[in-house]
């Protein structure tokens, strides 16, 4: 009797510590389902069921419950009662994954009057009698085969600044905003871009936060954390506890988490791709304007003159956007941004990023063997066909914006899917193969 005595003890110990030890884990993954649920519900219009369905369809997530919040507009997310998360929608930033329940959310930005119907991207009205629209046709065709996960929802092609393909999967159109995950880092390439521009941040500034003036970190420059060469110490896995996942889910100020990171490297020597660094960026962009012009900065400065009346960039419960991942547009929105890259910076004759900041941002990150410039990707193996000027706006799920200048084409491709699925490839080269042989 002894022995089942202590080993039902045993046993009990045992449950307790193994729930101590995977409740961050399940906070994560129920984190992850509460604000894409939110996200997916007030920006996108959808139904809590379609949501659990088609975006939480991986790892554990199929099990979350879903549920709108009781007197103010949300979503919380539980899993068997042993975790939960809830966001909460707050009107001109979207939904905020709120993570520390004794923290206020970040005060509603006021919206400016989008156009109706969104404003539509130029049209070529007679197709170039060069271009293959068979080809063309096929291309577009085989980015919407089904993937594992789901598939591709846009497609945009431009070609000298026009629309010559646009494609939606059924339950999506020109209105749905889409998120960009990564693509987002690029996003805020523009935004230090544009605060270069107008003389408040330089490339060499270095001593960025006050927690990093006694140490080496203050040696790191603005020019590191845009090419991820700061040598903080940083995991970027997913699907495990890492510092990516931790930030994004388990921290309510995302920036002072990735503060805290210690030194693995000599800034400017190793290459480490990190989604905290570009948090820094945003970070850095805040504190050096007052809170109310850091609240529609990306807005008035890029958005609105760019034309992305869609776009938005949803933040975290301390009030900075997350601008490593939470990038949201309509598609045609998210074409002009690659079509801005397209024409250096210049939008209907303004200049709006510096002089020379696309040529810059496309220069290679040390250690980067030649894939990565300042928060642009250059080249990847699942499009190593890709002519050798393309760079590209890069996310999770294989969103993607590929910019080519030397055919005057942006190709846009965003869906749902398992990872690195899609095949950027082909598609890429399927396209380029059917623009005029100039």
């Amino acid at each position: 009797m002894a022995y089942l005595k202590w080993g039902f003890l045993l046993l009990v110990l045992a449950l307790v510590a193994s729930f101590f030890y995977f409740r961050p884990l399940l906070l994560v993954g129920t984190g992850y389902a509460a604000k894409m649920a939110c996200s997916c519900h007030y920006l996108q219009g959808r139904e809590l069921a379609d949501i659990q369905r088609n975006e939480l369809n991986f790892s554990v997530l199929p099990w979350v419950k879903l549920a709108l919040l009781t007197g103010e507009p949300g979503v919380v997310a539980s899993l068997f009662g042993l975790a939960s998360q809830q966001a909460r929608y707050v009107p001109g930033r979207g939904c905020v994954l709120v993570v520390d329940a004794t923290m206020p959310v970040p005060v509603p930005v006021p919206v400016l009057p989008e156009a109706q119907p969104p404003v539509p991207l130029p049209q070529l009205d007679t197709l170039p009698p060069q271009l293959d629209t068979a080809a063309l046709n096929a291309a577009v065709d085989q980015a919407f085969k089904p993937l594992p996960g789901g598939g591709t929802r846009a497609v945009i092609v431009l070609y000298q600044g026009q629309v010559i393909a646009e494609r939606y999967a059924p339950g999506f159109d020109q209105h749905t905003l889409l998120l960009g995950w990564s693509m987002t880092k690029s996003i805020t390439n523009a935004l230090v871009g544009i605060m270069v521009k107008n003389g408040l941040l330089r490339l060499e500034q270095d001593h960025l936060f006050a927690e990093w003036k006694e140490d080496e970190r203050a040696q790191i420059t603005l020019a590191d954390l845009l090419h991820m060469n700061s040598g903080l110490a940083w995991n970027e896995a997913y699907g495990s506890m890492s510092d990516a996942t931790r930030m994004l889910y388990l921290e309510p100020d995302m920036p002072a988490y990735t503060r805290q990171r210690s030194l693995a490297y000599p800034p400017n020597t190793f290459w480490e791709y990190a989604s905290g660094t570009t948090n820094l960026l945003s970070n850095l962009i805040r504190q050096t304007l007052t809170d109310a012009h850091y609240a529609t900065f990306a807005r008035d400065s890029l958005f609105a003159k760019v034309g992305m009346t869609s776009a938005l960039i949803e933040s975290d419960q301390g009030g900075t956007q997350v601008g490593s991942s939470y990038g949201w547009a309509r598609a045609a929105d998210w074409a002009r941004f690659g079509q801005l890259y397209l024409q250096d910076g210049v939008w209907n004759g303004e200049r709006i990023l510096p002089e020379g900041w696309v040529s810059y941002s496309c220069i290679p990150a040390v250690g980067s063997e030649g894939t990565y410039g300042a928060q642009i990707w250059l080249r990847s193996d699942d499009a190593a066909h890709a002519p050798a000027d393309a760079f590209m706006f890069r996310g999770f799920q294989d969103q993607r914006i590929v910019v080519i200048p030397s055919r005057q084409c942006v190709l846009l491709r965003i869906g749902t899917n398992a990872d690195k699925t899609f095949a950027h490839d082909d598609f890429i080269t399927g396209v380029v193969a059917a623009l005029p042989q100039e």
